[in-house]
């Protein structure tokens, strides 16, 4: 991957075509004002084993959850008599 330098005013008129070259991971661009580089441009990281699939991003939260002391996430939260107790919309 190469880098290439642009001048800010440069980039402004192209900003589309340097972006998807970027994200397309064929070049670093670094901005310059005066000559001088004031920015850097590169791909956004991505995380370790990311394929970019729905799975991936279904699995980000892993290990994210946890459940208060004596909560079990598999039993129901209301007994049927508990639930019974609260009210319920008729169609009447």
């Amino acid at each position: 991957m190469g880098t290439k330098q642009i001048c800010i005013t440069e980039f402004s008129a192209r900003a589309e075509e340097e972006l998807r070259a970027v994200e397309q991971g064929n070049i670093f661009v670094e901005l310059l004002r005066d000559g001088e580089v004031v920015a850097y441009l590169s791909p956004a990281p991505k995380p370790p084993g990311n394929t970019g699939t729905m799975a991936d991003w279904i699995g980000t939260g892993t290990g994210l959850v946890s459940f208060a002391p004596g909560v079990d996430p598999d039993e129901p939260a209301f007994t049927p008599e508990e639930w019974e107790e609260f009210p319920h919309d008729s169609d009447d």
